[in-house]
């Protein structure tokens, strides 16, 4: 009996951590693609209306023009995260520029870094989580230069859009 309940502890020893890296890559997978859905979506909108989308742009818009057939919902909303938005880099909270990213906040906490770890090794970025300076404000620019990725905004947060120190998912159009 001894043996089987020491046997149990060191299969769960060696089975969680692997299980908990599987259900991060499985929720940083679905989340990537979700951003990815909703910027090739934008993409053809553009495309086929020859004007560019603008920040803020309602996504829900991109369903009943038929460029997405439902609004992918971020699944980390009832974790603390955000719904996707569609935003300019260089100042989020503003609607007066073009839209270059969409931007999805999954919250914080050491599951949300696993998941954000998990998107930057699936975008070939590594493990790092890249902070953003406080000095940035609301201009994510230096954090999204590569077509996919995820970072931690920094601590004051971006008002509307990610509380301090969220994990953020990103996509440019």
């Amino acid at each position: 009996m001894l043996l089987f309940i020491a046997l149990a502890l060191a299969g769960a020893a060696f089975i969680g951590p692997r299980f908990m890296q599987a259900m991060a890559n499985s929720k940083a997978m679905s989340v990537t693609q979700m951003t990815s859905q909703i910027t090739m979506a934008l993409s053809l909108r553009r495309g086929d209306e020859g004007v560019p989308v603008v920040a803020r742009t309602q996504l829900m818009s991109l369903v009943p023009k038929g460029y997405l057939k439902t609004l992918p919902l971020n699944p980390f909303i009832g974790e603390g995260g955000f719904p996707f938005r569609v935003l300019y880099s260089g100042d989020v909270e503003s609607s007066l520029y073009y839209a270059d990213i969409v931007f999805g906040s999954l919250g914080h906490g050491n599951e949300m870094l696993h998941v954000c770890q998990s998107i930057n090794r699936q975008a070939n970025r590594g493990d790092d989580v890249p902070q953003m300076a406080l000095e940035a404000g609301t201009n994510v620019t230096a954090m999204v230069k590569e077509p996919l990725g995820c970072f931690q905004v920094h601590s004051a947060g971006i008002y509307g859009e990610a509380n301090p120190g969220d994990y953020v998912v990103y996509s440019r159009i």
